[in-house]
């Protein structure tokens, strides 16, 4: 686990990345402090890039659009706020690693308090050309998707494998009578392993977190144990470099662009994922942001009102190109207001917004910005 309240320490350096016709400068998003040291992004002289890449943050973090708040951008992950809506989540610090110069990794050091403490690191990944999130997926062709995830599955259970084998011998090694405790140790990490190992899920390749180096991706798989069980498990993360050496023969023509400069005619993909749309609904200018889309078709999408600027998260499917959300009251109680249906085609999101109650349709159209 690499989470430090130390790294706050040093953040407060301005930290700068060069990449095509743009400077980006990292820096610490005030009021900060030992619990709330949180990146902010500025980029010259396209300034969208450093917006797109703030909002897509601290709507995930933060909860709210960049400077819409009442009294501090922690406001609504504060354990003492009136704002806050669940459990809090303090922020010690943020790294960037050293990459290539098309795309930005950030680390950030997170601890979230609810029903229990938990400390973790999260990573994201930003093309720094459009401010679009950087998939894996997108790097990685399409057909090849399934071949490395079985590659990392693998070797993460091969891990697994050889720690039991060496726990397994350790364990006959030692005497139970006066070195109780070691001995207790070891049989339930050998009971935590090889449930582990029966229970095991294969990742698909978008299921893994990551982030980037100057020379390779980590593919990162989650711990086997829980919070009640972590103090055993000594091989926690899986973290799975992989040169970019030996990626070559596995990279779209995006994924060759981003890391080696190579030509390409457009730096977005096919996809609609981790990209952000500007338009309207009826005569009503919004903009929506898509971060993800789950395996199973599932998403959940955020979009707002540019004159109001309140987040409404609607949540659906996304299936053969096409957009099924429903966006629901936020107090719970008054049901579904409002459902989207719309069409993905050529950077385009071309639909309509139908309210629930009266069954009027507005017309929807959405542009990636």
């Amino acid at each position: 686990m690499r989470l430090s309240k130390t790294i706050a320490c040093v953040t407060l350096i301005t930290q700068l990345v060069f990449g095509q016709n743009n400077t980006t400068s990292i820096r610490n998003l005030d009021p900060v402090s030992e619990e709330y040291t949180f990146p902010e992004i500025q980029t010259a002289p396209k300034t969208k890039i450093g917006e797109k890449i703030n909002t897509f943050l601290q709507l995930h973090y933060l909860q709210h659009l960049p400077g819409i708040f009442k009294k501090t951008p922690f406001e609504k992950v504060t354990y003492d706020s009136p704002e806050n809506q669940g459990g809090s989540y303090l922020f010690y610090g943020w790294t960037k690693e050293d990459t290539p110069p098309n795309l930005l990794s950030l680390t950030i050091s997170t601890e979230f308090s609810g029903a229990y403490i938990e400390g973790y690191d999260t990573h994201e990944n930003f093309d720094l050309r459009t401010g679009n999130y950087l998939l894996v997926t997108d790097i990685i062709r399409p057909e090849k998707h399934s071949l490395m995830a079985q590659q990392v599955n693998t070797m993460v259970k091969k891990k697994i494998t050889a720690f039991l084998s060496e726990t397994k011998k350790n364990l006959a090694e030692i005497d139970s009578l006066f070195q109780r405790e070691l001995f207790d140790r070891y049989q339930a990490q050998i009971e935590l392993y090889e449930n582990c190992l029966s229970d095991y899920t294969e990742y698909q390749l978008g299921d893994f977190d990551y982030y980037f180096t100057k020379n390779q991706l980590h593919l990162l798989r989650g711990r086997c144990s829980s919070h009640v069980n972590r103090a055993i498990d000594d091989l926690y993360q899986f973290d799975l470099p992989f040169s970019y050496t030996d990626l070559l023969p596995l990279l779209s023509d995006y994924g060759k662009n981003v890391l080696y400069d190579t030509p390409i005619k457009n730096y977005n993909s096919a996809s609609p994922i981790g990209k952000m749309f500007k338009g309207k609904i009826g005569n009503n200018a919004v903009t929506l942001v898509l971060p993800n889309i789950n395996y199973d078709s599932s998403l959940t999408i955020t979009y707002w009102y540019d004159k109001y600027k309140t987040p409404i998260e609607c949540h659906g499917t996304f299936k053969d190109n096409h957009f099924y959300l429903m966006e629901q009251s936020p107090d719970d109680f008054s049901g579904l207001i409002g459902i989207i249906e719309a069409e993905w085609e050529n950077g385009t999101i071309k639909g309509v917004w139908i309210n629930h109650k009266t069954k009027k349709e507005y017309p929807l159209l959405l542009i990636l910005y």
